[in-house]
């Protein structure tokens, strides 16, 4: 399982993991290819589901964190 950890501009700390496929299988994605990101953080109620390109695991911490916290909805009290 392929997980990322990055803290974006608001502090909250987010754990990101890569879908696995419909063979239950972790595959490298291909040149080109979108792949599934689900990330959480325990100050938002529901996880933030991402398609991101293919080389998202070597994107920048900071890049990354952008983009979720752009698909983020408002944390939680």
């Amino acid at each position: 399982m392929i997980q990322r950890t990055v803290t974006d501009a608001a502090g909250r700390t987010w754990t990101c993991t890569e879908e696995v496929g419909a063979a239950g299988e972790l595959a490298t994605p291909q040149q080109g290819q979108d792949v599934k990101v689900t990330c959480v953080t325990s100050s938002v109620a529901e996880p933030v589901h991402l398609t991101m390109g293919w080389q998202w695991r070597d994107m920048a911490p900071n890049g990354l964190a952008r983009i979720i916290s752009q698909a983020s909805p408002v944390p939680r009290r």
